[in-house]
């Protein structure tokens, strides 16, 4: 008897190690991804302008980076003590004009960097729907708790979502030729949109997409939300508020997207790693006890030989190990 209805990822023609150099831009599904890539020693830039929802924020941020175009005072709002920007997150938030500038134009110069340079470009999409100002119908990446009467929603269309992407696409593969993209539409449920709204803004993404998929040999779309939606189809794999995905359903994703872009011998250093992070998170009964010294000693000798074979940085989590292990 079957249960769930599973479904078959085909194997990425092109394959993520340790020596490509990551960019993750998106919702925080991004963040969810981008910072096991971190946490497993891949070189990766991780969503570096915050949690950004819709396509036509993500093709402003990227097309601005990648002309250089510095934000300016008049790019800076501010509501009650706070400043902000409307195209980024309130992450970048800041008591002054000038720190809010300074940050936003170096994590600039990083995205442009990153971008000419990155060997793989993970996209996360959200919603369709978006708050445009109505005093200047720019639409924003975040409201910043503006009072609501000065924005209006509105769901972008199929098109106007393949258009923003497909500007990412022709812009970023003109300047990086060698590029990958990954695309996703991230499982998490904008109810607070409504039921039919969410599902009218994804099918939306979803189609923009695919069509994406099919017009760039560059591009990979990665089906986060359909493995949530048609493969774990419950429940119990949501949190409490019945939006985001549970540890354990993010787990799931990251081990499908492990079979589609890593070769096995990526999955076993990733392997190692885990251990080594397990290792330095367990708290022994007795931190001085022979055993645990040796388990230290021997944690130790695993970074050395990854640190040797694959030119991975473990500095801080040999620093760490230095101060635990009273031999050193």
């Amino acid at each position: 008897m079957q249960f769930r209805t599973t479904f078959h990822i085909p194997e990425s023609d092109f394959k993520i190690n340790h020596q490509h150099k990551i960019l993750t831009i998106g919702s925080c599904f991004s963040d969810e991804m981008g910072n096991r890539l971190v946490d497993l020693k891949f070189d990766g830039l991780i969503n570096p302008f915050g949690i950004i929802f819709n396509a036509y924020s993500i093709q402003n941020l990227i097309e601005r980076s990648i002309d250089k175009r510095y934000f300016t005072t008049d790019d800076v709002h501010q509501n009650g003590e706070q400043f902000f920007c409307f195209d980024v997150h309130s992450s970048f938030n800041a008591l002054s004009k000038d720190e809010v500038l300074i940050n936003l134009n170096l994590t600039l110069d990083r995205v442009h960097h990153q971008i000419k340079n990155c060997d793989v470009l993970i996209l996360t999409l959200g919603t369709s729907w978006v708050y445009e100002r109505i005093d200047t119908a720019e639409i924003v990446a975040n409201c910043h708790k503006v009072e609501a009467k000065q924005f209006k929603k509105v769901l972008l269309t199929t098109e106007e979502n393949f258009k923003s992407m497909d500007l990412i696409a022709f812009e970023i593969t003109k300047i990086n030729p060698n590029v990958k993209i990954i695309t996703t539409v991230s499982p998490v449920r904008h109810i607070k949109d409504g039921i039919v709204e969410n599902n009218v803004s994804k099918a939306r993404l979803l189609d923009a997409l695919y069509q994406l998929d099919l017009k760039y040999k560059q591009v990979n779309y990665f089906p986060s939300y359909e493995l949530v939606m048609d493969d774990l189809r419950d429940y119990r794999f949501y949190k409490e508020d019945l939006i985001h995905p549970t540890n354990q359903a993010v787990e799931y994703i990251w081990e499908k997207f492990g079979e589609t872009y890593f070769e096995n011998s990526t999955q076993t250093i990733i392997q190692k790693i885990s251990k080594i992070n397990s290792a330095l998170n367990h708290r022994p009964f007795n931190e001085e006890s022979t055993s645990h010294q040796k388990f230290l000693q021997k944690t130790m000798q695993m970074i050395n030989e990854l640190e040797k074979g694959q030119k991975l940085d473990f500095q801080q989590e040999k620093e760490i190990l230095r101060t635990k292990i009273k031999s050193c």
